[in-house]
């Protein structure tokens, strides 16, 4: 029995509806000539039968329109923006100038381990409305799609809060253009999911954990972190559902978990400047009277702690042990290694979804590049699973020689 993949509620498209879900599109695009196909365009209709199941049950124009707008995106999928973002990051191999159509495909859809500095990089930009529409409309179009689709994939997770990810949501978050409040919600949604496990977990069991920490430590130290929650907690509006209750709970979490155990000696730094957070909650406690007694009492208590004045931990990960780790993390084989191995179990489970869904080809399509994508961290019996489920799907198809072949 070929499993499902678990699918997650996204509660911020179920609020806000899911129009709002669809990436921004833009007139330019629409003027540009088709690309051709490539080896992940058959393998694109089972992706897109994953990004569309969450409007099961929508208005049809809601869900055709994000249908139509994910395909456009994988049809001009920023090859120059993406390819300007790896050049600057200097990654081995890059040459200066457009990403091919066929990467820039595989980044937003079909993205590998290696790809998730590009989103971190990406989220991190610095995009003023009247020079650098394009690149705001690439992050806007990422964010979308890493929260709709790529939060469900745990490995991929993981790279992104390793390469920076958490910083770079910080930076999401205070986008104040026109219209950015439902890629401030999402970025705020996913830092509340990002945060919470690794918060519960007070003390790292492996440098692997600890580096995670590190950074979850330098997010909460960050001037984005406080500057960015606070000035949502000082609008009087909410700009999304929740946004000041979730803020406020984002915040008193943060001070609880950088706050250092008993017996231990608080960093010698200067805490990070949290004066703007003081202000907005005392705004907030002043000026909204339908707070909910639970969130009334965190703010107090928050506020209390904000003007006493701040103690923080130690980073967790410091010296020589931070460099161990991060070169075990980030040295170009391991990376490939771990990279090749994440690739071809999510294209099998991406073909295993696609049958369970009726998707004969697009399932074919994704064993295939399963196979392809592995290289030599594809066990051989993986391979040979792998290549039944591809020839069950030409059976299907009618075509039992290339099955016999395959």
């Amino acid at each position: 029995q070929v499993p499902h993949l678990a699918c997650l509620r996204a509660p911020a498209r179920a609020r806000l509806g899911a129009g709002a879900m669809a990436p921004p599109s833009s007139e330019s695009e629409d003027k540009a000539p088709p690309v051709p196909i490539t080896k992940w365009t058959p393998a694109f209709e089972a992706v897109l039968k994953q990004i569309c199941v969450d409007y099961e049950g929508q208005d049809p124009k809601v869900r055709d329109g994000m249908a139509t707008g994910m395909r456009r995106l994988f049809e001009k999928p920023f090859q120059v923006e993406l390819g300007h973002l790896s050049a600057c990051r200097g990654r081995t191999g890059t040459a200066p100038g457009p990403m091919s159509t066929e990467d820039a495909q595989r980044v937003i859809f079909f993205p590998q381990l290696v790809d998730m500095q590009v989103y971190v990089d990406a989220f991190g930009l610095l995009t003023p409305e009247g020079t650098a529409r394009r690149e705001k409309l690439m992050k806007f179009k990422l964010l979308c799609i890493f929260y709709t689709l790529h939060r469900k994939d745990g490995a991929l997770v993981d790279r992104f809060m390793h390469c920076g990810g958490l910083e770079s949501l910080c930076d999401m978050v205070g986008d104040d253009s026109d219209s950015a409040d439902i890629i401030r919600s999402q970025a705020v949604e996913l830092l509340m999911e990002l945060l919470e496990p690794q918060m519960q977990l007070p003390v790292a069991s492996s440098p692997r954990q600890a580096h995670l920490h590190h950074q979850i430590w330098r997010c909460l130290r960050c001037r984005a972190f406080w500057q960015n929650f606070a000035r949502i907690i000082a609008d009087p509006a909410e700009r999304f559902p929740r946004s000041h209750e979730n803020c406020t709970r984002i915040i008193a979490g943060a001070i609880g978990w950088m706050r250092p155990e008993e017996r231990c000696i608080p960093e010698a730094l200067a805490p990070p400047d949290v004066s703007e957070a003081a202000d907005a909650i005392r705004a907030y406690l002043g000026g909204s009277k339908g707070i909910r007694p639970d969130i009334r009492g965190i703010a107090e208590d928050l506020l209390e702690e904000l003007t006493v004045g701040l103690k923080m931990k130690e980073d967790p990960l410091q010296g020589e042990a931070l460099q161990d780790a991060r070169e075990d993390l980030f040295e170009d084989e391991a990376v490939r290694r771990e990279s090749s191995a994440h690739a071809w179990q999510a294209l099998r489970r991406l073909g295993n979804d696609a049958f369970n869904k009726g998707l004969i080809w697009p399932a074919e399509a994704a064993y295939g590049l399963a196979l392809q994508e592995g290289g030599t961290q594809l066990p051989d019996h993986e391979a040979s699973l792998i290549l039944s489920n591809r020839s069950l799907m030409l059976l299907k198809a009618g075509h039992p020689a290339d099955a016999a072949r395959s």
